[in-house]
């Protein structure tokens, strides 16, 4: 739970392909190949909005649409006018709640590639190798 709370400064070094699809491998725990036919593109950029495309997927089809008993607590939890002002951005609560997990999930996205960016400097190219 500290991992998520801790902010950290972004790096201004730009990963290159192969490093984005290890990345994504490791994370999601599958093979090189899998993440590759998953989110393999020509550029940095398509891959990393491929990325965002199944994360913003997984999200979406593991998330039940809210009942009236949840919708309430939700508007009683953070207020009404916050509240109105989430409908009013998305045009309906779920897209809300749909988007800003999808924040949650790229901000835990970010840390776990830091932390294996960090263990990756640490211990050299081994830790590919040994997952």
């Amino acid at each position: 739970m500290s991992e998520i709370n801790e902010i950290k400064e972004p790096t201004s070094e730009i990963p290159t392909k192969e490093e984005l699809i290890e990345r994504y491998a490791n994370i999601q725990k599958i093979s090189i190949e899998e993440a590759n036919e998953q989110v393999g593109a020509e550029t940095v950029e398509d891959i990393l909005k491929n990325i965002e495309n199944k994360t913003f997927e997984k999200i979406n089809s593991t998330q039940v649409p809210m009942n009236r008993a949840q919708r309430r607590a939700l508007k009683k939890k953070v207020g009404a006018k916050k509240y109105a002002e989430m409908v009013a951005e998305s045009g309906d609560i779920t897209t809300a709640v749909s988007e800003t997990a999808t924040k949650l999930n790229y901000i835990d996205l970010i840390q776990k590639l830091r932390k294996l960016n960090e263990e990756k400097k640490e211990n050299g190219e081994t830790i590919i190798e040994n997952n």
